[in-house]
Order: structure tokens, then sequence, then C-alpha cells
């Protein structure tokens, strides 16, 4: 009794969490296309890799849907889209997100000053063409590292910024399903949801009887010895 009571009293108290981990589960990545970054006196050949690379670790987050180079560059074909020079500006990654149908873009570049390496990358919403994050990272050293960890490191800093912007729209749209089933300014806090009391309330119930049905039996046997006379004797009368 005491157990299922318990068990009642946590699934109740459990239940607000249980559904928002569950949405968070069945929630769906974000699609991103990442443009080739924009030389500054590093080899095209070595920007064009670390592009693929970052394309490769921003999928491998789980975080995005990351649209190929080659189906970005067969879309843009089909919709006539002509663009002279290299599309570096946040207004031609705009246009260009509009017109493949995803919801970010990245874009940015890669330089070099003496043996230090440096890559902006920025991140745009489509919709809006507001940047979102913009990552910048410094490397000295060979350019292997920048495939191998700053890729990596850009990528999972992009992954953590969309997480934190989805649950902050998570814990808003579950806010307002919370008001919406409240009658109009009558928001109730923690303690005052009946299915708070009622956690407590079953759990409380199931302590009670558990004592009850505790106290009322003995396994004890019986003490058939009769009592023992403990009182003073009255001392004996003269004749």
């Amino acid at each position: 009794m005491k157990t299922m009571s318990t068990l009642l009293a946590l699934l109740l108290l459990l239940s607000p969490i249980a559904a928002d981990f569950c949405w968070a589960q069945t929630a769906r990545k974000t699609t991103v296309a990442i443009l080739d970054l924009e030389p500054k006196g590093v080899p095209e050949t070595e920007v064009s890799a670390l592009s693929d690379r970052l394309r490769t670790e921003l999928f491998r987050t789980g975080v995005f849907d990351a649209m190929e180079r080659g189906k970005m560059q067969d879309i843009l074909k089909e919709q006539g889209f002509q663009q002279s020079g290299a599309c570096n500006t946040d207004a031609c990654a705009m246009e260009v997100g509009q017109l493949i149908g995803v919801e970010k873009m990245v874009s940015g570049s890669l330089g070099k000053v003496g043996k230090t390496y440096t890559v902006n990358i920025r991140m745009i919403d489509v919709r809006t063409g507001r940047i979102e994050r913009s990552v910048t990272e410094d490397y000295t050293g060979e350019i292997d590292k920048l495939l191998t960890v700053v890729m990596k490191n850009v990528a999972y800093t992009l992954a953590a910024s969309v997480q934190a912007d989805g649950a902050k729209k998570t814990d808003k749209k579950v806010n307002d399903q919370a008001l919406k089933s409240e009658p109009a300014g009558q928001g109730k806090p923690l303690t005052k949801k009946w299915w708070f009391w009622g956690g407590i309330g079953a759990l409380a119930a199931g302590g009670a009887a558990a004592a009850l049905l505790g106290g009322g039996s003995s396994d004890a046997p019986a003490d058939d010895t009769p009592p023992v006379d403990t009182a003073i004797p009255l001392p004996p009368t003269r004749p």
C-alpha cells in the first residue's frame, strides 16, 4: 500500500517534467546550409576543404540537418541565381537561404596573419536576416589543426546556440499552455496546483495506512505469567 501510494505521488509530481522531456526528444533538426568560406591569404583549395569539414561537423552535432554543397548548387542553378563574385555578404547569404529553403545560413572567412589563422563564422536566420551567432577562433600553428580541432569547436558552439534558443522557446511554449489552462488572472504557483497537493496527500495517506497496519498486529507471544503483588503488607496487630 505504501509503495503504490509513493509511486502515484511521484508520477503526479513528475508528469509535467516527463511531458517536456518527451517533447525535447522529438524536436526536429534545424536545416542549415554552409557557404564556402572567403579565403584571405589562404589557398582556395584548403579553404574549400575546411568548409566541407565545417559542414560535416555541423551535421555530427545532431542539431543540424546540413544541406550538401552539390544539392545547394543544383537548386541555385534551377532557380537561376546569379551572383558576380563570392557570396560573402549577409544579404547574399539570406537570399541563398530563401531560395534553397533552409532555416539558417552559415558563412564567414578564413584568414592568416603571420603564423596565426583566424576563422570568423556567422550564423544567419534566413527568415529575419538577423545574425544569431558570431564565432571567432584564432589558432597559431599548422593548418591541419584547423581541420581536426577548430572546425569541430565552431560547429559545437553554433549547435549550443541553437539548443539554447530552442530551450527558451520550449519554456515559453510550456508557460503559454499553462496560462491558457488557467482562468484569466488566476495563475497559480506550484504549491497551489491540485496535482501537487494531490500527490502529497496520496503520499501521506499511504504512510498513515502503513503505520496503522503495522501498529495493529504483533508477532510477540502472549505473556501468561500472573501479575506480581507489589503492595506493602500491613504490620501484625497485637492480641
